[in-house]
């Protein structure tokens, strides 16, 4: 059965692996999100929209949160932090940001408590020391159903200079974690980061690549997905429509709204010739709009689609 809510993507991984650029290459880097990626907190839960923060009490009561006041809120009776953004990406899906699993002054129940909200799970391992047994033994503590759900990003895959060692790692990561993930992805998030409207450069980071599984995944939870308990029936959740007064502007959710008109883009079936065309049309999902397709895809109009230049999006 449909979702009936946005899927909610977990960001984890060990301390220091990646977590924090990878939300800056998914939102967009902002100085708010900057800040609260480097300061040590519990799980943050990020959602589109204009809302007030909070914070979430191991009492099941929802407290009023100043963003200036981060530093302040306690590991100890705080379950999470709740943010709204008019970030881009958060059209689609939620973030769930995770502490690092193996940060010595955190307790594993500071994270341990969230995980059960999320549906999917982009874990990130840094190649030169990746997937590490500790890294291993939490996944395998994790539902097998989750793992069909979730990619696995080798992550400052760039660190390894020699195009051999690469190839080593690469295959050793994807032989251990075999029917572990969904996909593994190399990745230079820093590289993505800054490619602009650098095609070569994008390529090159495993950005791509790792856009198209990631909105693969997003929109087959959403497909295929179970609504919350009390929610049955209720009609199969579509992306918030774009605000203008978005303030976070990522390269992978402007990939997003290009292949989301493609997939909602009619496909013809071009007959033989001399066969009758009988005109099937065969509909992915909703007819689109005279705005939204049929559209070529390509990297360099991302930003035209979109009305920035590549120096606004970031």
């Amino acid at each position: 059965m449909p979702l009936t809510r946005k899927p909610r993507i977990a960001i984890m991984g060990e301390f220091s692996s990646g977590k924090s650029t990878l939300c800056n290459v998914l939102m967009g880097a902002r100085p708010l999100l900057e800040k609260v990626t480097a300061t040590q907190l519990p799980p943050v839960w990020i959602s589109y929209g204009p809302d007030d923060a909070y914070t979430m009490g191991l009492d099941g009561q929802a407290y009023d949160l100043d963003l200036r006041d981060l530093e302040q809120v306690s590991l100890e009776t705080t379950e999470h932090i709740r943010i709204f953004m008019k970030s881009d990406i958060l059209r689609y899906t939620d973030l769930i940001d995770m502490p690092g699993i193996s940060d010595p002054s955190m307790s594993p129940e500071v994270w341990e408590r969230m995980a059960h909200l999320a549906d999917g799970v982009l874990w990130c391992t840094h190649a030169t020391q990746a997937w590490r047994q500790s890294e291993s033994g939490v996944w395998n503590s994790f539902p097998a159903e989750m793992r069909q759900n979730s990619l696995l990003l080798v992550t400052r895959f760039d660190k390894i200079l020699n195009e051999s060692d690469k190839a080593k790692v690469l295959k050793r990561v994807r032989q251990e974690t075999e029917g572990l993930f969904a996909d593994v992805f190399p990745m230079s998030l820093v590289q993505a980061m800054t490619a602009g409207d650098d095609e070569a450069k994008w390529l090159e980071s495993g950005a791509h690549a790792f856009t198209n599984a990631l909105f693969d995944l997003v929109h087959r939870l959403i497909d295929e997905g179970f609504p919350e308990p009390g929610e049955e029936g209720m009609a199969m959740i579509r992306p918030d429509a774009a605000d203008s007064t978005e303030v976070g502007k990522s390269l992978i959710a402007q990939a997003f709204e290009r292949k989301m008109a493609v997939r909602n883009t009619p496909i013809v079936r071009v007959a033989p010739r001399r066969v009758a065309n009988t005109g099937e049309r065969l509909l992915r999902t909703e007819r689109p709009s005279g705005e939204s397709g049929p559209t070529v895809v390509s990297f360099s109009d991302m930003f035209a689609a979109a009305g920035t230049s590549p120096s606004k999006s970031s």
